[in-house]
């Protein structure tokens, strides 16, 4: 049995998520886990469940949650009465606050005895325990009691990582996440002076400065006051260009002996379903005696890097060497072989000195860095196999888990699993656990709508899921008409950083330009499955040059062939509708229309 509270909290019994109904309830629980066995008394718990109105019936209440609560635990742990309040017994490893604290504290004392790399690997997997804000689900009170003080916790857990990193000689990398921190916390003053080196050894003396006249700026218009004299003394420093700001030449020679053994970014806590799935890739992967990749493939938004989590993380214990994990997609554009060598050989610890340049070299110094480890590799979100191929390691012990929008029919060698969309009942039930269980009763065929509207693609129905959180108020009906209507359908499904419209586009985007016109022409028909010769008629080229492009776009998994009828395509659902907004968009009017007076000629002939 184990307990997250570090995101939104949860309980676990082994690789099954228990469901702890109501913010009551968790707070109960979580609040038994934050006095680390001791007491917590009723009148506590009475102020964290209701503050300053707790009904008449509370100590009954009180009563009821704790007996809910031994039901859920089982035997993985106890909740005693123990006058005048209740405790929790619980091992400590099962706790991902009391892990958290651990690995914190023995990346401390590997700091203090300057063994950076043992540091940096136990500050990184305290770090990797958490998955969003803490204390998510809990009342309002002891979320705005305990939420700083963890978060707290956790700034200066990464704050001493990053000193970490930067002994190393991992300053590159470091760049981005300090100005995403100094954004988000201006006034904290380490993360500052540790971005200002960051930049000054990857030789942005400017930027480095700049960096520290705008907190300069923000102290004295915020505070009145100057920055400290620790940090105006590095700002000297840089000034001054002194060599004794650059990373340690001991630090850049030294190799690591091994890659980082922490867990990969978790799965989504309400991942559902696709059971045969990580059943066959953990079979595939939990063999380690030679090399093997599994490639997932599908749509964009399928849940593909939620399946690869959710594997990564049965398979850890196979691979004790550590797991790496690369995103091949860049900000623009997907990485280069060369670029995504140079990231996992960073994540590996090599330093940033000591890389080689060329493709063959990077790949070679790959390759002899696996050696002899058992290492999970995991790529995801691949362009093609010409991107991959240098990836694999081809060493015995070392697995590859990869995810792509294409088939990767060319990949010599690899297990491959093709993810579809949900069945309905999967669909219906992931939706289902974003809202309650009396408002899903209410109305269970506008549940069901919903999921069918949403194609079954997980990654839609979490964004209705977010939709329903968002407007409790609204009748589920309403947003199942909403998603009935082609003009509100894209909108409705994005909601924060889930986007469908922005997954979908991004596989539109790869395509050759003469398979984006050929999709966004399609797309122009007037119902989603068509034959071969409608759209040889449509896209006003032969047959076989027809086929050629319909079969690229099902490998592309942008076209789906039903029920493997030959020469019979269909859109599914959100594909065309991004394609369609895409042919409004990029077509000429005098065009579209020109290619729909083909087709009526031609059925009309």
């Amino acid at each position: 049995m184990r307990v997250r509270i570090l995101g939104p909290v949860e309980l676990w019994n082994n690789a099954d998520r228990v469901e702890l109904r109501g913010s009551k309830l968790r707070t109960f629980l979580t609040a038994l886990v934050l006095a680390h066995g001791r007491v917590v008394s009723d009148q506590t718990l009475v102020e964290m469940l209701w503050e300053d109105a707790p009904p008449a019936t509370a100590q009954a209440q009180i009563q009821t949650y704790a007996s809910r609560l031994r039901g859920l635990l089982g035997d993985g742990a106890v909740v005693d009465r123990h006058r005048p309040g209740y405790r929790l017994h619980i091992e400590r490893d099962d706790v991902d606050l009391t892990r958290f604290e651990g690995l914190a504290a023995e990346g401390r004392a590997a700091l203090a005895e300057r063994r950076v790399e043992a540091a940096a690997r136990s500050l990184a997997g305290a770090l990797a325990l958490w998955r969003g804000e803490a204390l998510t689900g809990v009342t309002d009170f002891l979320a705005d009691l305990e939420r700083p003080r963890l978060e707290e916790a956790r700034l200066a857990v990464l704050e001493d990582r990053v000193e970490a990193d930067l002994a190393l000689g991992r300053h590159a990398g470091l760049v981005p996440e300090l100005t995403a921190v100094v954004t988000a916390h201006p006034l904290r003053e380490r993360p500052r002076a540790q971005l200002m080196l960051a930049l000054y050894r990857c030789g942005r003396n400017a930027d480095a400065l700049a960096s520290f006249q705008d907190y300069r700026r923000f102290l004295a218009e915020e505070l009145g006051i100057d920055p400290s004299a620790e940090l105006q003394d590095l700002h000297q420093a840089i000034l001054s260009d002194r060599h004794t700001l650059l990373a340690p030449s001991a630090s850049a020679s030294r190799p690591v002996a091994a890659p980082p053994v922490t867990p990969l970014q978790a799965p989504p806590a309400d991942f559902t379903g696709r059971d045969a799935a990580v059943d066959r890739a953990r079979a595939l992967l939990g063999d380690t005696g030679a090399p093997r990749v599994c490639a997932i493939t599908g749509m964009g938004g399928v849940g593909k890097t939620a399946l690869a989590l959710r594997v990564a993380q049965q398979v850890a214990g196979a691979y004790p060497d550590g797991q790496v994990h690369v995103d091949l997609q860049g900000s623009s554009r997907p990485l280069e072989a060369a670029e995504a060598l140079a990231r996992l050989l960073r994540t590996l610890g090599a330093p940033d000195g000591d890389l080689p340049r060329g493709a063959e070299e990077l790949t070679q110094c790959y390759r002899d860095r696996l050696a002899g480890r058992r290492v999970l590799i995991v790529l995801d979100d691949a362009a093609g196999e010409r991107q991959i191929r240098p990836l694999l390691p081809g060493v015995p012990g070392c697995g590859v888990l990869l995810t792509g929008r294409t088939r990767l029919a060319a990949l010599e060698g690899a297990d491959r699993i093709s993810l579809q969309p949900f069945e309905p009942a999967e669909a219906v039930a992931l939706l289902a656990r974003h809202t309650s269980p009396e408002r899903a009763a209410a109305e269970p065929r506008a549940l069901a709508l919903i999921a069918e509207r949403c194609g079954y693609l997980p990654l839609a129905i979490r964004a209705c899921g977010a939709r329903l959180v968002g407007h409790p108020h609204w009748p589920l009906s309403r947003l199942a008409d909403r998603l009935a209507d082609p003009h509100w359908l894209l909108d409705e499904l994005r909601v924060a950083d889930l986007d469908v419209q922005a997954a979908l586009a991004l596989s539109y985007r790869r395509l050759p330009a003469d398979l984006r016109r050929a999709l966004r022409l399609l797309s122009l028909l007037s119902t989603p499955t068509f034959s071969l010769w409608i759209a040889a008629v449509l896209l006003d080229r032969p047959l076989t040059e027809t086929r050629a492009q319909v079969e690229e776009l099902v490998e592309a998994y942008l076209l789906e062939v039903p029920g493997g009828r030959p020469d019979t395509y269909r859109f599914h659902r959100l594909v065309h509708a991004v394609a369609r907004e895409r042919a409004l968009t990029e077509e000429t009017p005098r065009l579209r229309a020109a290619a729909i007076r083909r087709v009526d000629l031609a059925l009309t002939a």
